[in-house]
């Protein structure tokens, strides 16, 4: 009975870490680890990040409710990639090199309904 009892533990042990790795791996954060660090400012970092986060989820949710194939580099925002960007956040192409790199996680996210 003890060996029974024990093996049924760790089989609801295991289920509960399981179904909490699934749960937490079905919506990413918006940012935090995963996010390139390719230099430049925290603050154009996070500025850009944020502003191509935004604007991706709201161009993926406009895509997906008009039934537009999934395809985040057609947009005008993407290609531009200059919303939120200031000359005091430092380079310009860095910053739009993170600003495409939050839209496209953004985009799918929007997308796929988060």
């Amino acid at each position: 009975m003890k060996i029974t009892k024990s093996v049924l533990m760790i089989a609801v042990g295991l289920f509960l870490v399981s179904t909490a790795a699934n749960v937490s791996g079905q919506r990413k954060p918006k940012h935090g680890p995963g996010n390139p660090n390719w230099g430049g400012s925290a603050e154009l970092r996070q500025t850009a990040l944020n502003a191509g986060y935004n604007e991706g989820v709201s161009a993926g949710r406009k895509d997906q409710q008009q039934k537009e194939k999934f395809d985040f580099k057609d947009e005008s925002e993407y290609r531009s990639a200059t919303r939120g960007y200031s000359s005091s956040l430092g380079d310009k192409a860095l910053y739009q090199r993170y600003f495409r790199s939050g839209f496209e996680k953004g985009y799918r996210d929007g997308w796929n309904g988060y």
